[in-house]
């Protein structure tokens, strides 16, 4: 994303108050995609796969498993993008399919790259959360 010529990132100084939220999803995105997806894939190609992803995760974390159906119902896309994407991720080790239910691979996401995404991701989370404090302060 480039705004008059210069790169937007998440380490600028010329924030506008109330944009840290999508600079955070952005980042935890890039972060995520830097340490699964393979490097011919640029960001932003993945990004609903890494989304239904995401729906997979927080629902084995949950200790619920979802169908295709509950994931397209969810995520508002059709049923056979959602086939093809939980493939895609099934590709890269990251989901396992059993019995018409989908779940994280734990030994994937456990992984060296797996922390060491894990802990950019905290990393980004602190500095988002130090961001966000400021907005506390604002008068309305």
């Amino acid at each position: 994303m480039e705004r008059h010529g210069q790169a937007a990132s998440s380490g600028s100084k010329t924030k506008a108050p109330g944009s840290a939220g999508g600079y955070l999803l952005i980042d935890i995105m890039r972060t995520v995609h830097g340490a699964y997806a393979p490097n011919t894939d640029r960001f932003g190609t993945r990004l609903e796969t890494f989304f239904i992803g995401l729906c997979v995760a927080l629902a084995d974390i949950e200790d619920k498993a979802l169908t295709v159906a509950k994931i397209a119902a969810y995520m508002s896309v059709p049923r056979t993008t959602v086939i093809r994407r939980l493939n895609q991720l099934q590709k890269w080790d990251l989901v396992e399919h059993r019995r018409h239910r989908y779940y994280i691979r734990e030994k994937t996401l456990n992984s060296f790259i797996g922390m060491r995404s894990y802990r950019q991701v905290r990393h980004i989370l602190s500095k988002a959360a130090e961001e966000l404090t400021v907005l506390d302060t604002l008068t309305d």
